[in-house]
């Protein structure tokens, strides 16, 4: 009784100092403030397996992708492993991730390290009332991260990420640091999970100013959010398993929406997944799959997803990950 006291305490902090820090937010119906924040490919999923269930991985985050989702999780990870991911955005956006995850061994827990890169490449330089100039310039944006998770008792994890942002824009440079929490909690019935994170919680970024062009940056907040989720094994059966997870999430410049997301793999070799996102302004359906080969010591994983966009193209994902 006196952990589950614990995990609830843990659980209600984070969300209350969220809530102190939203008050930007407001909504009027169906309306809400959207772009108040900066940095926002921090928001951008970066697992093919998660997306391929509309992101409702906070309550299951049991790959190298828990440093992003939720570093609570990553103590429950047994091995070593590593992943890659490649997603192609509208408009020739690149994004890219990239994550090693170390057990420590005994009780000194895990840790990871991360990156997330977003390039456009060079883009044309175009003047108002005169047209391209001839010159080209080129935007991206970067995160690096250290994340550290320990086992507080058998069934109740945490951790936390500390990573440096940097964003540049033909020139400008903006820069900061974030902060991620986040907890794990197993039921131990089917495979019943919690997970909370708040996630981009950190002091506003600017890209200064110049005064030979006129040029002064006003500051903008990271685009934190606070997200709840569950999973739980419906199926249990020898060949056979059938996981269903949902997630609560509210991001601090738009409105609450919900993720609902399901799994089912076959020999633990073969996976189908779906979810669907809902009363989200930019995706809704999606849908993936995933192959698992295990390889002398190392378990390799390829997975693909693909999210239907309402405004956008669809996005297409690819990722490969291993652990050994």
């Amino acid at each position: 009784m006196k952990r589950f006291t614990l995990f609830i305490i843990l659980l209600m902090v984070p969300g209350f100092v969220f809530a102190q820090q939203t008050d930007i937010v407001t909504t009027t119906g169906n309306t809400a403030k959207v772009g108040q924040s900066g940095a926002n490919f921090l928001q951008i999923g970066v697992s093919a397996r998660s997306t391929g269930f509309a992101g409702a991985f906070i309550g299951l985050a049991d790959d190298a992708s828990a440093a992003f989702y939720n570093p609570g999780a990553l103590a429950r990870l047994s091995d070593k492993s590593f992943m890659f991911t490649h997603t192609t955005l509208p408009a020739g956006l690149k994004h890219f991730f990239g994550s090693v995850v170390l057990p420590l061994g005994g009780d000194l827990g895990t840790i990871a390290l991360h990156s997330i890169v977003l390039t456009t490449g060079d883009m044309p330089v175009t003047k108002a009332f005169i047209g391209p100039t001839g010159e080209s310039f080129s935007a991206s944006e970067m995160a690096v991260g250290m994340s550290y998770s320990r086992n507080m008792t058998d069934k109740f994890s945490l951790g936390g990420t500390l990573k440096f942002i940097q964003q540049g824009l033909s020139g400008f440079q903006a820069r900061g640091v974030g902060f991620d929490f986040g907890t794990m909690y197993l039921v131990g019935y089917r495979d019943l999970k919690f997970g909370m994170t708040i996630r981009n919680f950190g002091p506003n970024m600017s890209f200064g100013s110049r005064s030979d062009i006129g040029f002064e940056s006003q500051d903008f907040n990271l685009p934190m959010d606070f997200r709840m989720g569950a999973s739980i094994n419906v199926i249990e059966q020898e060949n056979s398993r059938f996981t269903f997870l949902a997630q609560l999430n509210q991001p601090n410049d738009n409105l609450v929406n919900e993720s609902f997301g399901a799994e089912y793999a076959w020999m633990d070799m073969v996976m189908l997944r779906g979810g669907y996102r809902y009363a989200h302004d930019g995706e809704d359906f999606s849908a993936g799959a995933g192959l698992k080969i295990p390889l002398a010591s190392s378990i390799t994983n390829f997975d693909f997803s693909w999210v239907r966009s309402q405004d956008l193209e669809d996005l297409i994902r690819f990722s490969f990950s291993t652990s050994f």
